[in-house]
């Protein structure tokens, strides 16, 4: 079955939660092609060099440098986002009649649709957040909310990478009640896993004790920003800490850079990128981690079982500011404000804290009782069976 694949571009979280869904569906004999931009691009053809993966112009979003204005920069910038969902549509009409494929998957992009080809749409957020405490704020949820589900029942599928029930990573983004009949959840769509940090003995890396882990990442300004945040926190601290920039890949080469090989033990290495593989090594052996709560970090925090998480939402992104506080309930971290970020006194907070653990490997239940397993879920997914016994009897 022909697979094609498209990633928003905003930031890196869309491209890399799409990782393990390509993963799976190579191996159950899909072919699949990939549409992106951008670093989600680079990122996506370093992680599948043997995929054909071709630009897909995007239309980015700048976010504001202060809270206060985040709602009015981003509707400022609402037309050319409905014009760049416009331009989705056309560009998507265009690819498929140059070549056809059996099933369209969306992450994110609300234009990449067609009533002509099956389209399953990804995303996290069915109730979306929207700034509050102001005349008309609850007139302007349930407008957003309106119109979210009526983009949404146009596709054959809505999936929701998250645990179904209670105990889920997304909360009230994404299990309130609706009648949104395409809903699915698919659990978690992490890179990482347990069985994938492990290195050899001797390898320098799988000796290596990292006493705290920053990672930035989205949308400028804020990336940088939350860099110059944590590069003030970082320089105050002894021990071995790691800054990962969140910057896209030079290029799609694998193995680019010296990978762990070039941190300082006892001090303070930086990298403007690194390979997912090393990623999930400094993930899984970090005595404490600074992140953004954005929903991909969180699904590969979980993926992995991190324990002393510190979660830093964009400041004035309601999603993350949720997710955040979210989290902090259940126990899997604590919540920090970018401009009041302390690293020392996390420590103290995160006293108690259970972590990820409870989602370690993502291993919940399916409803047979069974361990949940994607690979298993696509191989009898209708929408992907069906064209695969038509496309055997032409």
């Amino acid at each position: 079955m022909r697979v094609l694949v498209c990633p928003l571009d905003w930031g890196l979280g869309h491209a890399s939660r799409c990782v393990p869904l390509i993963r799976a569906l190579l191996a159950n004999g899909h072919q699949v092609r990939i549409g992106a931009a951008g670093g989600g691009l680079r990122l996506l053809r370093q992680e599948f060099p043997d995929l054909d993966a071709f630009e897909f112009p995007g239309y980015p979003v700048r976010y504001s440098r202060s809270p206060a204005f985040f709602l009015p920069v981003l509707l400022w910038q609402l037309p050319r986002m409905l014009l760049g969902m416009a331009a989705e549509s056309r560009e998507l009409r265009r690819i498929l009649a140059d070549q056809p494929s059996d099933l369209v998957i969306s992450d994110g992009r609300y234009g990449v649709f067609t009533p002509d080809v099956p389209s399953l749409f990804i995303t996290h957020q069915i109730f979306l957040r929207t700034p509050s405490g102001f005349p008309g704020s609850a007139w302007l949820a349930r407008a957003v909310l309106a119109l979210n589900l009526k983009a949404l029942r146009k596709f054959s599928r809505v999936w929701v990478p998250d645990f179904p029930g209670s105990d889920s990573l997304s909360g009230a983004l994404s299990h309130n009640p609706c009648n949104l009949e395409n809903l699915e959840f698919i659990r978690p769509l992490a890179r990482f896993s347990p069985q994938g940090t492990g290195a050899s003995a001797e390898a320098p890396e799988s000796r290596l004790h990292v006493d705290v882990l920053a990672v930035t990442s989205g949308p400028e300004p804020q990336r940088g920003l939350f860099e110059a945040a944590l590069r003030r926190e970082l320089a105050r601290l002894p021990g071995t800490r790691i800054l990962i920039r969140g910057l896209p890949p030079v290029s799609s080469a694998a193995g680019e850079g010296p990978g762990l090989a070039a941190i300082r033990n006892g001090g303070l290495t930086v990298f403007d990128h690194l390979a997912g593989s090393d990623l999930s090594r400094l993930f899984a052996c970090a005595d404490l981690t600074v992140v953004r709560s954005g929903y991909t970090t969180v699904m590969e925090l979980a993926g992995l079982g991190a324990k002393a998480v510190v979660l830093v939402p964009t400041p004035g992104q309601p999603e993350q500011e949720y997710l955040a506080h979210h989290l902090e309930m259940l126990g899997a971290g604590i919540r920090m404000d970018q401009r009041s970020l302390s690293i020392a006194d996390a420590r103290e907070r995160l006293q108690g804290k259970t972590g990820f653990t409870r989602w370690r490997g993502g291993e919940r239940k399916d409803g047979a009782g069974e361990p949940f397993s994607l690979e298993r879920f696509l191989e009898a997914h209708p929408l992907l069976t069906k064209s695969v016994r038509k496309a055997r009897q032409l």
